[in-house]
């Protein structure tokens, strides 16, 4: 009979949980806010609709690592699962928010949110699919380089600026936490906990934050709801219109997810790739007709929870926690009572901890190929944060400030265009001259359709960059035949 370790599942419910939550709590401010969505579907459709999906989701992971833990007679960590974070801002940002704005109608902007994330969950069973056959073609660094630069961009560096703003709440239990990690300290309470409470106390003592009571109706029982998607003329011509957006990030989706089933393979927890897709897929689409208008997903983290411990039991935990909170209303409580922000530190250190695993996977001269993929998804980090500041500040000449078509050139499609770029540089690593050049042209059909260097998918086969692409295959292709007729010289002397 396997050990159970309790604290360490608490940790990684805790984590886990807040992970989703932190994007949920986010979610439900711009809908009522700026959105201006009513509160009544907020309240009895999307957050008992989004709980409920939430916790088919973890059960559906808790049960393929019950599964394989009963096979091979080991401890398994369950997948963590939750809401797909760029989605989550790209569907309120780039969807609902210019369509309610420009029709005054949120009611539209949500019925389109919907269809787009059937959309986006059918293509990402595909893609992944697709992927799932191709990945013996991958090599490791490709796979490590992406995972390595999601984790680190969008979970260390992404959140750690917002502790700085709060330093005595946010900043302070982030640094408890890392000591306590770092130095493998022993506690008798989970450290994500710690950094939870520790910084939910401090904020309200500070007063950097005060609670507001919800309205007191909004504690009642809610059951889920099932809705006819909304399939007439108007929201099939604005889901057309983001189609391209839908299917580049469906892609991204699917390539995230095939690099965190490669993570928990270091953790020699070889779940099933197709179900894992399948399951995330497949309760992301039924999600849309529950209410959620949000893309679910994996989540990077793996490693770092079953270092610690954790088995499959947190993700049931968690799936029932989101179960009581979306039923009650409780979740409405939730957010009022828990800044947002103390929920960082735990993200911060699970991006750094799987940069770390990232680089143990791979040889000490492979490392530069991990660098190389990290770079493209920093740039889109770094070009994100500045589009938003020049949208806040109503700059409308932000795309001919110098330096910024350059960023936006190479942020755009970041996780694909590492996958292929840092793939490229194996090949030549090991001087396999004609899969690097392969690899090239691959980079100018995905440019020539806009799957990266573009902000949507369109032609654009006529350009410098693609110019630029034709002449490395070309070089490679030259490198590669003449690298074969000195070895076969060499053979015959």
């Amino acid at each position: 009979m396997l050990a159970i370790n309790q604290s360490a599942n608490l940790n990684a419910t805790i984590g886990v949980f807040f992970d989703s939550f932190a994007k949920i709590a986010v979610s439900i401010a711009v809908l009522t806010g700026i959105i201006h969505l009513p509160q009544d579907i907020i309240n009895h459709n999307i957050l008992p609709g989004l709980c409920f999906s939430l916790f088919l989701l973890n059960f559906a992971y808790f049960w393929q690592a019950k599964t394989l833990a009963r096979k091979t007679n080991t401890s398994v960590t369950a997948l963590p699962s939750g809401l797909q974070a760029s989605c989550v801002f790209v569907w309120l940002f780039a969807i609902m928010l210019p369509i309610a704005t420009k029709t005054g109608n949120p009611l539209l902007a949500y019925k389109v949110a919907l269809l787009a994330n059937l959309i986006n969950a059918i293509i990402f069973i595909i893609v992944g699919i697709l992927l799932i056959k191709l990945l013996k073609y991958i090599p490791s660094p490709a796979l490590f380089s992406g995972l390595a630069g999601s984790a680190f961009t969008w979970l260390a560096i992404n959140n750690l600026p917002t502790l700085f703003e709060h330093p005595l709440s946010g900043l302070l239990p982030l640094l408890v936490i890392l000591a306590i990690s770092i130095a493998r300290i022993k506690v008798n309470i989970p450290i994500i906990m710690l950094g939870v409470l520790l910084g939910t106390i401090i904020a309200f003592v500070s007063k950097e934050f005060q609670w507001v009571n919800p309205d007191l109706h909004s504690y009642q029982i809610y059951i889920p709801q099932f809705i006819w998607l909304d399939v007439s003329s108007e929201v099939l011509d604005h889901c057309y219109s983001y189609l391209p957006l839908i299917i580049a990030f469906a892609i991204i989706d699917a390539v995230s997810a095939i690099q965190i089933l490669e993570e928990s393979k270091l953790s020699n927890d070889h779940f099933n790739p197709y179900s894992a897709i399948l399951t995330s897929g497949l309760i992301s689409g039924f999600s849309s007709i529950m209410g959620n208008p949000f893309a679910m997903a994996l989540f990077f983290g793996h490693y770092s929870w079953k270092q610690q411990g954790a088995d499959y039991r947190f993700s049931l935990y968690n799936g029932i926690i989101y179960l009581i909170l979306g039923s009650t209303g409780l979740s409405i409580l939730l957010i009022s009572l828990i800044p947002e922000w103390v929920t960082l530190p735990v993200l911060i250190v699970i991006g750094i901890t799987t940069t770390a695993v990232s680089f143990e996977a791979l040889k000490k001269n492979e490392y530069i190929l991990l660098i190389i993929g990290i770079i493209p998804i920093l740039t889109e980090l770094i070009y994100n944060k500045l589009e938003l500041l020049s949208t806040e500040n109503h700059i409308t000449n932000f795309m001919q400030l110098r330096g910024v078509n350059g960023l936006f050139i190479l942020a755009k499609g970041s996780i694909l265009f590492s996958l292929l770029l840092t793939s490229i540089f194996y090949f030549i690593m090991y001087r396999k001259w004609i899969p690097a050049a392969y690899g090239f042209i691959l980079l100018i059909i995905l440019s020539g359709f806009g799957l990266i260097h573009s902000q949507t998918p369109k032609i654009q086969f006529l350009s410098h960059i693609n110019l630029t692409y034709l002449i490395c295959a070309i070089i490679c292709i030259i490198t590669g035949f003449l690298a074969e007729r000195i070895t076969k010289n060499e053979v015959e002397i």
